[in-house]
């Protein structure tokens, strides 16, 4: 028989566990200082329903229902959804958010009476001070016995993180798949390692029957000795591939494994040794040799080009994977000028280079995008020739398009990027950036809604990719557009503390803050924001975020007055 939940639970409105506490009132999740914790708007969402029911067992049909609404999903999100509030919480017992099987689930937590002042958090948010009421409370959520109890929990938790990791695995899509870093043997430079991978996971984001983690994501397990059965429990994979790759001269070794992620058994692998000419057709058939096992429809996966390189094309890749290592590693100016100019070494070299004429189309784009060139007529004009003669190569290849899009996005073609974003889901369907790009066209289409199931795709797709604050930005500003301010909020907190570098986001949070009545408040995220970006204006907003859509100016001059009488200069 199911308990039922005691008065106390049903009426808290806060609840927590040793670490962290989920405010019901403010709709959000909370470490022990009080700041905000970083999760994906629907497994906060999800977080949030069984917190309102707390100790009572809710269904699945109803937080698909709650948590989903009309958006048609499978059974595969409300796991992941699970998995990722139980990865942020430190859950891998389950002894928190317990399975109740063939039914649904059930959260475990301790009440907090916030009316009543006990058990506050030590420190809150800097930018969510407590309401009135709360500010002259003072003492610590934590003391030593539950400081104790945490310690005794992490112990816990690495005797039988085995078991539950063959727990959460299990519960994986069986064609679901993620890739580790390659590691790098006998001092072969780390730029090569991970240029292989990118090409075998460009492959892979291809099938569309499968569930493959974005790239962003597993950069993250880079350089960590991780077992594949951790990293199947905490990514809800089936399957990973790891890889080891050695470069001697014109010599090539690439090793790979695929571990099934229940029981860490090698289910297929391969050990190839080629020539560095060789390495794309050595890359397709790796690609090959997963798809079979996997059962996933192969098709023409294997689109990389099986001939071999020309010498001086070998030389001319390898700088254009230096240069693609530059790219990706985060978003900065030294580091994109790094880059271009690797890639116009490069293609001094091979002119025909497709990796290295791809490069060079991205970076320069993105400079421009990021205001971050000196001459843009010329980065434009950069950009656009590499991708002509990419286009008359290579114009299907995954860099290619993406190349397209970031033009696109340059040019102000909404449409047009709308379109290119299609095709790339079309194609590339588990590649992040293709419904990266389908986001950002739909919100400024006014399509706020299409916008935020895009966004929540990449998400899913790869929920700890460096560009995760990019995403939740987005969200953010098309929940403001539709005048949601409230939800606007819940997405752009977390961006904005992770990522404070970029103030449009700032400005936003600060009017959704202020459209909810808390002015005071709303100021002080403002000023925050300038005084990080003392040159940042409303003109600047306004040259930005450009479109024709009625529905996406009215929100656009709507966060235009909210911030000038917050105090942002015209």
């Amino acid at each position: 028989m199911q308990r039922e939940p005691s008065t106390e639970l049903r009426a808290a409105q806060a609840l927590a566990w040793p670490g962290f506490i989920l405010d019901l009132q403010r709709g959000d999740l909370l470490d022990a200082a009080g700041q905000p914790v970083e999760l994906r708007a629907q497994a906060l969402k999800l977080l949030l329903i069984l917190g309102e029911r707390a100790g009572e067992v809710v269904g699945k049909d109803e937080l698909m229902r709650r948590v989903w609404g009309d958006v048609v999903v499978t059974e595969d999100s409300l796991v992941q959804a699970i998995g990722d509030i139980r990865r942020t919480i430190g859950d891998e017992t389950h002894t928190r958010v317990v399975t109740a099987p063939r039914r649904g689930y059930r959260l475990v937590a301790e009440p907090v009476s916030t009316a009543t002042g006990a058990a506050a958090p030590a420190g809150w948010p800097p930018l969510l001070p407590p309401p009135p009421a709360d500010r002259a409370r003072t003492g610590g959520l934590w003391s030593w016995p539950t400081a104790a109890g945490v310690l005794l929990l992490l112990v816990a938790v690495a005797t039988v993180g085995w078991r539950a990791a063959a727990d959460a695995s299990a519960e994986a899509p069986p064609r679901s798949l993620a890739i580790l870093p390659f590691e790098s043997e006998d001092g072969t430079d780390a730029w090569f390692v991970d240029g292989v991978a990118s090409d075998l996971g460009a492959i892979v984001a291809t099938w569309p029957g499968a569930t493959v983690v974005g790239r962003g994501t597993m950069a993250a397990y880079k350089g960590r000795a991780v077992d594949p059965r951790r990293v199947g429990a905490e990514l809800g994979v089936r399957h990973v591939l790891t890889g080891r790759a050695r470069r001697d001269g014109d010599d090539v070794r690439l090793a790979v494994s695929l571990v099934d992620t229940r029981s860490g058994r090698v289910v297929w692998s391969e050990l190839r040794d080629v020539r560095r000419a060789e390495l794309a057709a050595l890359v397709g058939d790796v690609a090959g040799g997963i798809a079979r096992t996997l059962v996933v429809e192969y098709g023409d996966a294997v689109a990389a080009d099986a001939s071999a390189l020309a010498p001086n094309g070998v030389q001319a890749d390898d700088l254009a994977m230096q240069g693609m290592a530059e790219l990706l590693r985060t978003v900065s100016r030294a580091g994109w000028e790094r880059a271009a100019g690797l890639f116009d070494a490069a293609l001094a070299i091979d002119p025909d280079c497709v990796r290295c004429l791809a490069g060079a189309s991205l970076t320069h784009s993105n400079l421009v995008l990021w205001e971050w060139t000196a001459d843009r007529p010329a980065s434009v004009a950069r950009a656009e020739q590499a991708l002509a003669r990419l286009d008359a190569l290579a114009a299907d290849r995954l860099l290619a398009k993406l190349s397209h899009a970031s033009l696109a996005n340059v040019h102000r073609d909404w449409p047009g990027l709308l379109a290119i974003g299609d095709q790339l889901v079309a194609q590339f369907p588990n590649e992040p950036t293709s419904h990266h790009h389908r986001c950002s066209a739909l919100v400024r289409l006014g399509r706020f809604d299409d916008s935020l199931a895009a966004c929540d795709r990449a998400m899913r797709i790869s929920p700890r990719d460096s560009r995760l604050t990019v995403w939740q930005g987005l969200s953010g500003w098309a929940h403001y557009l539709a005048g949601r301010p409230a939800a606007a909020e819940a997405m752009l907190r977390p961006s904005v503390l992770a990522n404070p570098r970029v103030p449009f986001y700032g400005v936003v949070l600060a009017a959704a803050v202020a459209e909810q009545g808390r002015r005071g408040e709303a100021t002080a995220v403002l000023q925050q924001t300038r005084a990080r970006h003392p040159g940042y204006s409303l003109a600047t907003i306004r040259g930005y975020w450009v479109a024709g859509d009625p529905r996406f100016v009215a929100g656009r001059d709507r966060l235009l007055q909210v911030a000038a009488v917050l105090g942002l200069p015209a």
